[in-house]
């Protein structure tokens, strides 16, 4: 998401690494990231589907993910979860402010 590429320090100065996950191949997260300007945090892909199921977030119909925002901590615990329905986006600010009120 380019709003939070740009929000990047923000969130780094909560310790909080950001990562986009997607079903789409590396190539395609290459391709989009140039296209929108992302270039401050990882794409990580999930051809095989293995984290969409593992989290939940799979989409059988469309063979890839749902949007979703996930926060765990540093033992890896899901600690905060939300999911968008089409056309919606994460917002940088309130999921730092769900940073920040979990104290991570």
């Amino acid at each position: 998401m380019p709003a939070f590429d740009k929000r990047i320090g923000d969130f780094q100065a909560v310790n909080t690494q950001v990562l986009g996950i997607s079903t789409d191949s590396p190539f395609s997260h290459d391709n989009w990231a140039k296209s929108v300007g992302i270039s401050h945090y990882p794409l990580l892909s999930d051809i095989h589907r293995t984290v969409s199921k593992d989290y939940g977030v799979y989409w059988p119909e469309w063979n890839a993910n749902v949007r979703a925002t996930f926060v765990l901590d540093k033992q890896g615990k899901i600690r905060f979860v939300e999911r968008y329905g089409k056309g919606e986006l994460p917002d940088p600010d309130k999921i730092l402010s769900e940073i920040r009120r979990l104290g991570l």
